[in-house]
C-alpha cells in the first residue's frame, strides 16, 4: 500500500512541477482519477501536500548533501523522488529511514533507470545523517534551556 501511495505521490509531484503549481486542486483531480483504495489516496495526498508545503526546507537539505551536482541539473523525476523521501525522513521519524531510502531507490528503478539509484541512496543517507545530528543537538540544548528557566524561577522566589 505505501509503495503504491509513494508512486502516486511521485506522479502528482511531477505533474505539479510541470504545471508550475503548488495547488492541491490538481493533485486531488489526479488522485480522484485513480482506481485504488482510499487509504492509498490519503497517504499519497499527505506526502504530496507535505512535500509541496515544505519544498524550500527540503531543497536546502538536498543542496547541502548533493555532491558534485546541482538540484536544478537533476531530472525532474529524480528531484521529486528525493524531495518525497526527505519529507518522510524529516516529518516521519517514526518510520524506518532504511525503508524510506529503499523505497526511493525502488522508485528510481521504476521511473528512471538503474544508474540514478546510487545517487539517490547516498544523498538520502547523508540527509538522514544530518537530520539525526540536528535532532541530537536539539535534545542536548533543550535541558540547558529548561535548567535556566528553573534557576530563574528559584531566583525569583
Amino acid at each position: 500500500m505505501r509503495h503504491q501511495g509513494r508512486s502516486y505521490a511521485l506522479q502528482a509531484l511531477y505533474q505539479a512541477e510541470m504545471l508550475e503549481s503548488k495547488a492541491m486542486k490538481h493533485v486531488d483531480r489526479f488522485l480522484d482519477q485513480l482506481d485504488t483504495n482510499r487509504e492509498v489516496k490519503l497517504f499519497a495526498r499527505e506526502l504530496v501536500e507535505g512535500t509541496l508545503r515544505n519544498r524550500k526546507h527540503i531543497d536546502r537539505y538536498l543542496r547541502r548533501n548533493l555532491e558534485h551536482w546541482k538540484l536544478s541539473r537533476l531530472s525532474s523525476t529524480v528531484r521529486n523522488i528525493l524531495r518525497l523521501a526527505v519529507f518522510e525522513l524529516y516529518h516521519h521519524p517514526e518510520l524506518s529511514h532504511s525503508v524510506i531510502i529503499n523505497e526511493a531507490v525502488e522508485l528510481c528503478k521504476d521511473f528512471v533507470d538503474n544508474s540514478s539509484h546510487a545517487l539517490t541512496n547516498s544523498v538520502l543517507q547523508r540527509v538522514y545523517d544530518q537530520i539525526t545530528e540536528e535532532r541530537k543537538m536539539k535534545v542536548h540544548t533543550k535541558p540547558e534551556v529548561a535548567s535556566k528557566d528553573e534557576n530563574s524561577k528559584k531566583i525569583s522566589k
